[in-house]
Formats: structure tokens, sequence, C-alpha cells
């Protein structure tokens, strides 16, 4: 099987992030965006390189190991692999103020 030139990325980052690899840069998808996969940010057509060069930069980061950040190369694998994700916390989704256990400060 030949290797894919580009990639299909799922970040459930809520601002999306911007990889680059030797010049090249692309901004992929957050959670804040309107076309979400199972609350994954899809990006399509990412070049082959720069996601391998960015992967293999950052491979030993939670964001990749842990698959909040992760690559596919079709549209079924990318369904298939955000399932298989969505419950992956990323430690930025928004806190529950009725679970808290902090009181309002006293004015003096």
């Amino acid at each position: 099987m030949a290797k894919a030139s580009t990639y299909i990325i799922g970040c459930k980052l809520p601002a999306g992030l911007v990889i680059s690899h030797e010049g090249q840069k692309v901004k992929l998808a957050g959670t804040n965006d309107s076309m979400l996969i199972n609350g994954f940010g899809i990006t399509r057509e990412v070049p082959a390189d720069l996601w391998d060069g960015f992967a293999k930069t950052f491979a030993d980061q939670p964001l990749l190991r842990n698959g909040v950040v992760f690559a596919v190369t079709d549209d079924k694998s990318a369904q298939d692999a955000s399932k298989e994700r969505a419950d992956q916390k990323t430690g930025m989704e928004q806190l529950d103020p009725k679970k808290q256990q902090t009181k309002p400060d006293k004015e003096e």
C-alpha cells in the first residue's frame, strides 16, 4: 500500500492547534469549529510530510499519546478514530460550578 500524501487530522483542543515543520504551517480545527465529528475538529488535506515531521518531533507529548490529536487517511477512519476517543479528556474542559468546593469571598 502506498504512503498517503495527505492526512485528515482530528483535534479536541478548544482553539485547535498550529503545527509546523520545515517551513510548512497548518492551523488544525479544534472544538470551536463549526464542523465537529464526535467532539473533534477535523482538518483535511494536511500534507503528510508536515504531519509526519510534527508527529515524530512531538511523539512523547500527551496530546499525541492520549489521542487528543490524531491523524488518519480517510473519512471512515476519522469517524471511527473520533468515536473511539470521544470520551478522552483534554484537561481544558469547562468546570461544573455546582461541583466546585470554593466559596465566594466575604466582603469586609
